[in-house]
């Protein structure tokens, strides 16, 4: 399997179309930032857990399982790594209230509400179009466990801050349990449980549809609000913080080398590679702006390198991937 530069392009360019209306829709007053977190809350508690519990209603194989533990592995290798750059070159006497943005904001990525989007739509023709995202809900899995507890601390330098219940009570967390319990005990799809032609089998198969497209809400939504945000953002302000290109550099461009370099020569699948390689070359989460008002870190910077590196993404996700299966034949 190969995905060639010109499909990555045209998907990073559809998911931007997805924006557009959340985008117009602020700026004509008929939405406003509130709505921004209305929509939020339902994709993060309502479409995202379902979409990761859905994707594992797969039949169960080997390699997958395989696979899944070398996502979690190398998902916990890239976050580990950038962890490590960040500290020495943010040593901590810098550390004021920016500095842990900018260090937060370079380590963790949007993997959810941009990554799984951008994964659905370039894999959606293709036989790994469900086995894919098993693996995209390891990384967010991953994601949330880091962001719970060293993301916390990295903004409010306080162990205390530090949650483990939330880590535990994460409705995507829950999720993946839920649906790798499923997946490695049941190893079939419920909907399969049923014999054929029965009634039950008709039911389950109805109800597992249901659920399907609540979860597919992910990407109109997820990237509607992405638009919502844009919006809210001076132009002036978004291009002159000279931090803000520090974040981009570290969270387009590093990142995304130490992803390739991590998973290039190492005998796993090549989905196993798209996945880590796309999930990580994603711009800077959107809880680098919600944990910075949460935690009372710096949340006007933290939006600004949100929404810069999610405007340059549209380049660099198309280019880094050109260097890297092109130039170089890492990924294929």
């Amino acid at each position: 399997m190969q995905i060639d530069f010109l499909s990555v392009l045209i998907v990073v360019v559809s998911l931007v179309i997805l924006a557009v209306p959340g985008f117009l829709l602020v700026k004509g007053k008929l939405l406003n930032e509130s709505s921004a977190g209305a929509i939020s809350t339902i994709v993060l508690y309502g479409c995202q857990p379902l979409l990761v519990f859905m994707s594992f209603q797969e039949t169960y194989t080997a390699s997958i399982a395989i696979n899944i533990l070398f996502v979690a592995l190398l998902a916990t290798a890239v976050h580990f790594a950038m962890f490590g750059l960040v500290a020495l070159l943010f040593p901590n006497k810098n550390d004021d209230r920016k500095v842990r943005i900018v260090k937060y904001a370079s380590c963790f990525s949007n993997c959810g509400f941009m990554g799984i989007p951008f994964l659905q739509m370039l894999f959606a023709d293709t036989p790994y179009a469900g086995e894919i995202i098993i693996y995209a809900a390891v990384v967010i899995s991953i994601f949330n466990i880091l962001n719970w507890t060293v993301g916390v601390y990295m903004i409010t330098k306080d162990k205390t801050k530090v949650s483990l219940k939330k880590v535990l009570l994460n409705p995507t967390i829950i999720a993946v349990v839920i649906g790798a319990l499923f997946f490695f005990i049941i190893k079939q799809p419920i909907a399969q449980l049923a014999e054929k032609g029965t009634v039950l089998e008709n039911a389950l198969s109805k109800i597992m549809g249901s659920l399907d497209q609540v979860g597919n809400m992910v990407t109109p939504l997820s990237m509607f609000v992405i638009g919502m945000r844009l919006a809210n953002v001076k132009i002036k302000q978004l291009f002159l913080d000279k931090w803000a290109y520090v974040v981009c550099v570290m969270k387009l461009a590093v990142m995304s080398c130490i992803s390739v370099l991590l998973v290039v020569f190492l005998p796993v699948s090549v989905v196993v590679k798209y996945v880590i390689f796309f999930l990580f070359s994603m711009p800077s989460a959107t809880s680098s702006a919600l944990f910075a008002v949460k935690f009372g870190g710096d949340s006007e910077s933290a939006s600004v390198f949100v929404l810069l590196s999610t405007i340059l993404c549209i380049v660099t996700i198309p280019l880094t991937y050109l260097i890297f299966s092109g130039a170089l034949g890492a990924i294929v």
